[in-house]
């Protein structure tokens, strides 16, 4: 929760300061509590169980399990409009599912963390409700900039009160510092507005190649173990998130 709750505590700082260059403090100030609650809830709900996920199941099976929120979002979204699933759209949230099971096989064996799967799959729905919400809001200034200031307290909160007390190295504070403008507050912010303005199809086909690209960057930098397993269930995961978005 350190590391969450210090990006999240930068990335606020970097977006206060944006907005002062751009004189949008009094907007910056006044957004409204229910929409920095939900933000901040969204973003480091989907963190928190990520990156417990990667503890227990290890970083490319997280990663593949957590891809299923295209498929969370396809089926909250019908949900929402009370229609029934497409049958191309079913066929969709199966490959998923697939995916994550191939994924996932090598562990079969008694090895297997039920309580990790369950993690990214809850990481996984908390991004999709996060961006279903976000898709229906009426604010369209950068709720996520203030949001994370109320997100980083709240994580830090919980670092002192329930983890050893820890201080990063220089070389640490420099990867949470990019972190906070890259990853936490750019990239939200660019998907803030993605979800709100563009078309949901063709959001949801940038990210089909994200489960490969993160297996090929764990892989390169040592960070876990990539198996055929593991590819062919990314594979099953992108095949089903192109099927549901497709059939929108």
């Amino acid at each position: 929760m350190l590391v969450l709750g210090a990006s999240a505590l930068i990335g606020f700082l970097f977006s206060f300061v944006l907005a002062a260059k751009q004189k949008t403090l009094t907007t910056f100030a006044t957004v409204p509590f229910k929409t920095l609650a939900f933000v901040a809830v969204g973003l480091m709900g989907n963190n928190a169980f990520y990156l417990a996920a990667i503890a227990r199941i290890g970083p490319a099976e997280a990663n593949v399990v957590h891809y299923l929120w295209p498929v969370f979002l396809v089926v909250l979204a019908s949900a929402l409009h009370r229609r029934a699933p497409s049958v191309l759209q079913t066929v969709g949230i199966t490959c998923g599912f697939v995916g994550v099971a191939v994924a996932l096989s090598p562990q079969m064996g008694g090895n297997l963390d039920l309580i990790g799967v369950l993690l990214g799959a809850c990481g996984a729905l908390t991004f999709a409700i996060y961006s279903v919400g976000r898709s229906l809001a009426k604010v369209e200034t950068n709720v996520v900039g203030p949001s994370l200031g109320l997100a980083g307290i709240a994580a830090l909160a919980a670092h002192f009160a329930f983890e050893p007390v820890y201080w990063p190295t220089t070389g640490q504070w420099l990867a949470i510092v990019l972190m906070g403008i890259g990853p936490f507050t750019a990239a939200n912010i660019f998907w803030d507005k993605a979800t709100r303005e563009g078309s949901a199809a063709t959001i949801s086909s940038l990210a089909f190649l994200t489960p490969l690209v993160a297996m090929m960057l764990l892989a390169v930098f040592g960070l876990g173990v990539v198996t055929i397993a593991t590819v062919v269930g990314a594979l099953f995961a992108i095949l089903g998130a192109v099927l549901s978005a497709g059939s929108k």
